[in-house]
């Protein structure tokens, strides 16, 4: 794309929604001219403009961004107040790299052994973007879109804790007197030193644990499974409701692409692509041709694609259609 004005989407969004000046609207019709692939993007762009049913009015947008400030400034006066307070106690080195977003929520739990308080803290990935966070013992990880890990100020009983919810990729520092124990509502995965990711959204029927390098020990919390031990380039499947793992050979790298910002699907159903998607763009997709279930697809999703790109994407793989309304997608 011929991306010749600075934050294009937001140029062309300012100027379907009416705000921007007479000089900006000139330097938009110029850049449309320049090609046809930005005449096409502009297009798109309209056509999604003019599904929605609903457009926002000046004055609610006001009142909506005094309503979030408020919020935040409340929340931040808050979690400043606790931080304060367990300065000497929270030992967390994050850091931002090239278009990947750090989203920290110092969300802080206590929990009571042997009548000594212990802090959790919490890092949150939003959607679009990924989180990377390091450990005190140099210990690496990355969170998808919509992930959450928590983690204990201090250790407990010698061993590294953390708990997931969403997905998350683990690059563990090897401590034989310390394992590393990562734990979700439905298993547990124990491991001195290694790589490996693990995927475990609470609106998914399954936990999927997939390893690159070293071993890990997979156990459910549910009573029945002796503990499951993989070895690089094995995935553990749990189905939830069946209290059932499966183990099979995979090329471990694919389910890790998420960390360059890409869902890449590969002979993928199209309830997993929507389940992303959904995740991803906080929006509900709708099937109207029910023949579209039985399709497979391949091809890749970057985290930065607008959402019309990303049904562009699934259109050129099969033969559909999509209308857009709001938050709502309906596919046909």
């Amino acid at each position: 794309m011929d991306h010749l004005l600075p934050d294009i989407d937001l140029q062309i969004a300012a100027f379907l929604s009416g705000n921007c000046s007479t000089e900006e609207a000139e330097a938009l019709m110029l850049w449309q001219n320049q090609s046809d692939e930005n005449k096409k993007t502009f297009d798109l762009a309209s056509k999604a403009w003019k599904n929605c049913l609903y457009q926002l009015s000046k004055a609610e947008i006001r009142n909506d961004k005094e309503l979030v400030l408020r919020s935040i400034l409340s929340q931040t006066t808050l979690e400043l107040n606790r931080s304060k307070a367990l300065s000497k106690l929270l030992r967390i080195a994050a850091f931002l790299a090239g278009p990947v977003l750090l989203a920290i929520g110092l969300y802080v739990g206590y929990t009571t052994k042997s009548n000594k308080v212990v802090a959790w803290n919490s890092v949150s990935a939003p959607r679009k973007h990924i989180a990377i966070f390091n450990m005190a013992d140099g210990t690496e990880i990355w969170l998808n879109a919509g992930s959450t890990l928590s983690y204990p100020t201090e250790i407990q009983n010698n061993k590294r804790e953390v708990k997931l919810v969403g997905e998350g990729y683990f690059k563990v520092t090897k401590d034989a007197s310390k394992p590393f124990i990562v734990s979700t509502p439905n298993t547990t995965v124990r491991v001195l030193g290694t790589t490996f990711n693990m995927k475990a959204y609470p609106d998914e029927e399954k936990v999927t644990t997939t390893l690159e390098e070293g071993s890990i020990e997979l156990t459910t919390t549910k009573s029945g499974n002796l503990p499951c031990k993989l070895r690089p380039g094995e995935q553990a499947i749990c189905v939830v409701k069946e209290n059932k793992i499966t183990v099979n050979q995979v090329d471990a790298s694919r389910f890790s692409a998420w960390r360059s910002e890409k869902f890449l699907f590969r002979d993928a159903d199209l309830k997993t692509i929507i389940t992303e998607l959904e995740r991803l763009y906080d929006i509900k997709i709708h099937i109207n041709n029910p023949k579209l279930a039985t399709l497979r697809f391949r091809g890749m999703f970057s985290y930065d694609q607008d959402l019309l790109d990303a049904f562009e994407t699934l259109k050129r793989s099969v033969t559909m259609n999509y209308t857009i309304k709001g938050r709502e997608v309906w596919l046909e």
